[in-house]
């Protein structure tokens, strides 16, 4: 036994990884023997001999224990190292849950993580400048989107326990990248709107619009409205704005509130602000991209979530007295 430990510690010394800088993924699926793994790891150049790794794992006892499934084997790792790493006592890829929810801003998002223990919060944030980002998807090279706000989707992820604020915004921004299709980002190019246009008033109408039963048609015919606004150069007048602004949740703005010298004030200022407000969902996305033609310029939503329309100022006002003022 002297002489065969002898000779794994020469064969160690000769067949250890290059020193490789980053974390590397590694997938073992079940019933795969030492040397198919070994030809897996020597692939990705985490070894660099499947002999050698197959011999050291028989002659160490770790055949047994290789266990099936993700592994991250980190950075630099010696070959006893990744062998450790991929047993069942130091398999450190586990997969977590994460829910990002439409309309959470990304502030929203980085609480979110660093309260699951995943990301700290300000690790996230720097993490997310838009500065490390523009160069690596095409749908950001707009020099007028300043920040991430509006793009990372909304969606359930399993992500890796020991995944980097870069790998779950990796993740979030491929999701976008994704959904929002290259059919769809040609039609707003046809109707002469830019998907950050477009992403602005869909993260407004997230706002606007509660999850309620019409809310997908609703929607459509709130972008509708929008649209025509920013047309003829009407103030969009959106509450969600000033509430972006002040933080507050409130159906209604105060007095105080709508005088706030803000270019994401929309009573104050005319057309978009000057970026998304939150992160919405594919279906306002849709709703902005394929509106519903209709004659409204004006509407409100009661405390339920409900929605009404009007073609005219006193017609608004009208529903202003019934829906909210009785209320």
């Amino acid at each position: 036994m002297i002489i065969l430990i002898g000779a794994a510690a020469a064969v160690y010394s000769v067949y250890a990884p290059n020193g490789f800088s980053e974390p590397a993924i590694v997938n073992i699926e079940a019933g795969r023997s030492a040397s198919e793994i070994g030809r897996a790891l020597k692939s990705q150049r985490l070894i660099r001999s499947e002999a050698a790794f197959k011999w050291y794992v028989i002659i160490s006892g770790a055949a047994a224990k290789l266990v099936a499934g993700s592994h991250e084997i980190k950075a630099g790792s010696s070959l006893s190292s990744i062998i450790a790493q991929l047993t069942i006592n130091n398999n450190p890829a586990e997969e977590s849950q994460l829910t990002i929810v439409e309309g959470w801003r990304l502030k929203d998002i980085a609480v979110y993580l660093e309260n699951k223990n995943i990301i700290g919060a300000d690790d996230f944030l720097a993490a997310a400048e838009i500065s490390c980002w523009r160069n690596r998807y095409d749908f950001l090279s707009d020099p007028k989107i300043k920040s991430l706000e509006g793009f990372l989707f909304p969606e359930t992820y399993n992500i890796f326990r020991a995944a980097t604020a870069d790998d779950i915004i990796k993740k979030l921004l491929a999701e976008f990248n994704g959904r929002v299709t290259a059919s769809m980002r040609s039609d707003l190019q046809k109707q002469n709107h830019s998907l950050l246009e477009a992403v602005t008033l869909a993260s407004i109408i997230e706002r606007e619009i509660s999850n309620q039963p019409e809310a997908d048609s609703d929607r459509k015919i709130v972008a509708d409205i929008f649209w025509k606004r920013l047309e003829i150069g009407m103030g969009l007048q959106s509450d969600a704005t000033v509430n972006y602004i002040t933080g507050k949740t409130s159906t209604r703005p105060t007095f105080a509130d709508l005088e706030i010298d803000s270019p994401y004030n929309t009573y104050k200022y005319r057309g978009l602000p000057p970026g998304p407000i939150n992160n919405p969902s594919l279906a306002s996305l849709i709703a902005v991209i394929y509106p519903t033609p209709n004659d409204y310029y004006y509407f409100l939503t009661d405390e339920g979530g409900r929605a009404y329309f009007a073609e005219t100022y006193s017609g608004h006002q009208q529903n202003i007295i019934k829906y909210l003022d009785n209320n």
